[in-house]
């Protein structure tokens, strides 16, 4: 609920904007005048949470909240010792190269590790020697090695008028700059679009690729309480996963690594989360998160209950369905629950009082400042205006694609437009078909792709019966779609007649070229040449309203740090940030979440369940229970801003010690993706007091834990 003292603020900027507004009679100097007259100077906004960047840190912010203010020797050794994963955040924590990250971001490597005879998902491991550590193929991680300002160069480069001119212009530029930093410096480098544009940074990484796996706890343990825990608290998971990082066959020993916490983290404690945040939204306008809030997630969050219920179906009449498509729908689950924490922040009419407020606030200061209103004055306008556009053929838009979870509908759209775009101007071509992407597409093709028919029939079937219910009677997809049927037997007609599940197949049709497909009379290659012309059409559509979209919404950001500077934390981008906060408690179900778990807790929550999945303890922690000290810190909630990409972020305190492992969110939390709010949203880690307590007492992993503790 919005405090009367904000509500007076927010009335105050909507005087402002009106006054400018009113005020377009005058000359621009007295405008201006009258409107910076009623605003105060910008200043930082706590709806924007606190994922700073390491170029711009808050060090003014951080002492008069914290009485903290490092200098940059100590921000340097945090920006070296954190590392990035693919798809997560990690760190050093040894002087031996030992990296930490999360049980899930190591998955992979865990599972591929594991001997034919066994599973270490299920079993855990832990390297007793270092000639025990297993080699992860194909996994690598990165350490940033420095930032560079390049917003001159990109902006020069984009001359165009149109937004689809201006985009290809801008990839350009940035393709040329990243290769140039590449041979240069033959490091990794990524050009990172800051403030939606506000700023192009350039990101240079030293990648290292020989990573081998030391320990991973059960996945049972790992991920306790399973898909009803998740994104909740309190917590009892020990979500990690231990590498170590090679060169030359050798342990790697880096300059800068993280120590450990003797105490770990303690209540009111002052600590920061150090990792890589893939996505927020908060500089979005009013307009997109409304649309996102009645369009968009409500499309997503319906075609997640459809995928569960197919798959529940398949778990009803075959039992081996169930842990065949366990991590599908694992994942599904998860991103229901995520988008609807994300929906929930916007129908929540404070939250979202803020975010008007503060877009009335930005628009007075551009209206405050000629040269600002002239150069970005139409902006939200213009992205209005598409947005609602947009929401006109949403449904035609998805419905018209080849969704739903089929693999035989993809991959007959695969060979359809293959063959149409193999011999057209890159121009014309779709955007994932271009350049490599042509070829890389024809290869998924003539790979092996296991075709489950009874997933196939339902997964059609479900989607049909939702374009029935969302399109118009007569809608031309419908119509060559159904041809007639009700969905179930036109779902049923299709799998039973298709050959392309037959990779030998689908060679041949590729082979053939555009003839074969045109001559081609199986019912998916029928169905996918009927539908691509009306895909194609709402795609183009959507692409330039996207076009606008994005032009728009860089000169958002571009008015936003003109007038903020970095008093605001851009969104998050999936490059490092730093983010403060406290070990805090926080109100839950009419009573208060402790700031901690214990491994009481642990053992509590399975027997309160009957030990049954997925509260049920592996083997080997219920075996050793005795040699716990049950009283050990487990798990931990702090304020700290985070989201998907920060899991395995180390958490440290002011001595840059560890003091706790980032794994989750709570659920109240999952709402900050767009209006950051501290009051009950919660960051949720490991407590670096419970890693070595588990690796002493549950798996024989004494020369672990002296390494990450230092003796």
């Amino acid at each position: 609920m919005l405090t009367s003292r904000s509500v007076l603020r927010a009335l105050a900027l909507c005087a402002a904007l009106a006054a400018s507004t009113e005020a377009s009679a005058q000359n621009p100097t007295q405008r201006q005048a009258a409107a910076r007259a009623q605003l105060s100077p910008p200043t930082y906004k706590p709806e924007f949470g606190t994922m700073w960047t390491f170029d711009a840190p808050p060090i003014d912010y951080w002492r008069r909240t914290y009485g903290f203010a490092p200098d940059q020797k100590w921000l340097d050794h945090v920006r070296l010792a954190s590392v990035r994963l693919p798809n997560c955040s990690a760190s050093f924590v040894s002087a031996r190269g030992l990296v930490m990250t999360n049980h899930h971001c190591g998955r992979e490597c865990t599972a591929a590790a594991s001997p034919p005879d066994s599973n270490y998902i299920q079993t855990g491991f832990a390297a007793r020697t270092l000639a025990d550590e297993k080699k992860c193929v194909g996994l690598y991680v990165d350490q940033l090695q420095s930032i560079q300002n390049v917003t001159d160069r990109v902006r020069a480069a984009i001359t165009a008028s149109t937004p689809a001119e201006q985009a290809a212009q801008r990839t350009a530029v940035i393709t040329q700059i990243q290769n140039e930093c590449n041979q240069q410096t033959q490091l990794n480098c990524q050009v990172v679009s800051l403030y939606q544009g506000g700023i192009y940074s350039v990101y240079r990484y030293r990648r290292f690729s020989d990573i081998r796996l030391v320990m991973a706890p059960e996945g049972d343990i790992a991920f306790f309480g399973g898909d009803p825990d998740n994104f909740t608290y309190p917590r009892y998971d020990l979500d990690l996963t231990l590498l170590r990082v090679y060169e030359n066959g050798q342990p790697y020993s880096p300059t800068d690594y993280l120590k450990w916490s003797p105490a770990g983290a303690t209540e009111n404690e002052l600590v920061f989360v150090v990792g890589n945040p893939g996505s927020t939204g908060r500089l979005n306008t009013i307009a997109q998160m409304e649309y996102l809030r009645d369009v968009g997630y409500p499309a997503s969050l319906a075609a997640y209950k459809r995928a569960l219920a197919i798959y529940a179906e398949l778990a009803r009449t075959d039992t081996s369905a169930a842990r065949r498509y366990q991590n599908d729908v694992f994942g599904i689950a998860n991103s229901q629950k995520a988008v609807t924490g994300y929906r929930a922040g916007l129908v929540d009419t404070a939250s979202m009082a803020k975010k008007r407020a503060f877009e009335q606030e930005l628009r007075a200061r551009i209206a405050a400042d000629p040269r600002l209103q002239a150069q970005y004055g139409g902006t939200f306008d213009a992205i209005a205006s598409a947005q609602r556009e947009l929401a006109t053929f949403n449904p035609q838009l998805r419905y018209y694609g080849f969704g739903g979870g089929s693999t035989l509908l993809q991959l007959a759209a695969g060979l359809v437009r293959v063959a149409a775009f193999a011999n057209a101007p890159d121009s014309a071509r779709l955007p994932q078909y271009r350049g490599p992407g042509l070829n890389n597409i024809r290869n998924q093709l003539l790979a092996p792709a296991p075709i489950d028919t009874a997933f196939e029939r339902l997964a059609i079937a479900a989607q049909l019966r939702a374009a029935q219910a969302e399109l118009a009677a007569g809608d031309p997809f419908l119509r060559v779609a159904l041809a007639g049927q009700s969905p179930e037997a036109r779902a049923a007609a299709l799998v039973r007649g298709t050959r392309i599940g037959d990779p030998a197949v689908r060679q041949q049709l590729l082979q053939g070229g555009s003839a074969a497909i045109a001559a081609s009379t199986d019912p998916m290659i029928v169905l996918a040449r009927a539908i691509d012309p009306l895909s194609r059409q709402q795609l183009a559509r959507a692409s330039a309203l996207n076009a606008i979209i994005a032009t728009n919404s860089e000169k958002i950001g571009q008015a936003l740090f003109a007038t903020y500077g970095t008093a605001l934390p851009p969104d998050a981008t999936f490059t490092l940030r730093i983010s403060d906060g406290v070990v805090k408690s926080f109100p839950s179900n009419g009573t208060i979440a402790p700031y901690k778990t214990t491994f009481y807790g642990l053992y509590e929550r399975s027997a309160a369940f009957d030990d049954k999945d997925p509260f049920k303890l592996p083997q080997r922690w219920v075996d050793r229970k005795q040699n716990l000290d049950l009283s050990t810190p487990y798990d931990f909630v702090s304020t700290n801003d985070i989201i998907g990409g920060n899991s395995g972020s180390p958490v440290i305190n002011r001595n840059a010690e560890v003091v706790g492992l980032v794994f989750d969110s709570n659920i109240e939390g999952v709402s900050n993706r767009f209006i950051f709010s501290a009051d009950v949203g919660r960051t949720v880690s490991v407590h670096s007091r419970a890693i070595p307590e588990a690796l002493r007492k549950m798996y024989d992993g004494a020369r672990i834990a002296d390494e990450l503790q230092g003796r």
